[in-house]
């Protein structure tokens, strides 16, 4: 940008020049000569100051554009810490809410494949089974999906995003439990 402002301001110090140069000059043919010399140069100039006004607004789109994808890392930053990563059961993995960390919300699961990209993708609940199978076919498992992904696992029937949130409630105040009994029961 600096390169095309600098040769925009040659161009018009060429100019001018050519101007003073102009007054001294007796003939018609000269002057004429003189005047496209100057028109050259004049445009010269303006395709220069035109070039460094593009390349600075390309530059001020691009920290815009920086500038709201810094806003967006620090807003998933402090989102991410209200996350830890579950085995929920049979091996499936979801970043669920920490304890105490809901905010409002009703207890959930998040696709870890979309957490890992940062993006909050909830695990929706499919059904329990696929077409027409029978109970015993299908066991009772539920099937829960991410719809931005379309990554998908199952767990027990009895497994959902409330009951889990409940088991580690009540598994945390277990612990919290034995602590004190064995702080307690110390010497």
């Amino acid at each position: 940008m600096i390169a095309e402002i600098s040769a925009g301001f040659s161009s018009l110090k060429a100019a001018k020049d050519m101007v003073q140069a102009m007054n001294g000059m007796q003939t018609a043919a000269s002057i004429n000569d003189v005047k496209l010399t100057l028109q050259g140069h004049i445009l010269e100039a303006q395709q220069s100051l035109f070039a460094a006004q593009e390349a600075q607004s390309s530059s001020a789109r691009r920290i815009s554009d920086l500038e709201q994808e810094i806003v967006a890392l620090k807003d998933w930053s402090a989102e991410k810490q209200r996350y830890q990563l579950h085995d929920i059961g049979r091996g499936a993995m979801a970043y669920v809410p920490k304890l105490g960390m809901l905010d409002g919300e009703p207890p959930h699961w998040l696709c870890v494949r979309c957490f890992g990209q940062c993006q909050k993708s909830f695990m929706q609940f499919k059904g329990n089974g696929a077409g027409n199978q029978t109970t015993a076919q299908r066991g009772l498992d539920n099937q829960y999906a991410c719809d931005i992904c379309k990554a998908s696992f199952r767990v027990s029937y009895n497994t959902s995003p409330n009951a889990d949130a409940r088991k580690r409630r009540e598994q945390a105040a277990a612990d919290e439990e034995n602590a004190d009994h064995m702080r307690d029961s110390t010497p």
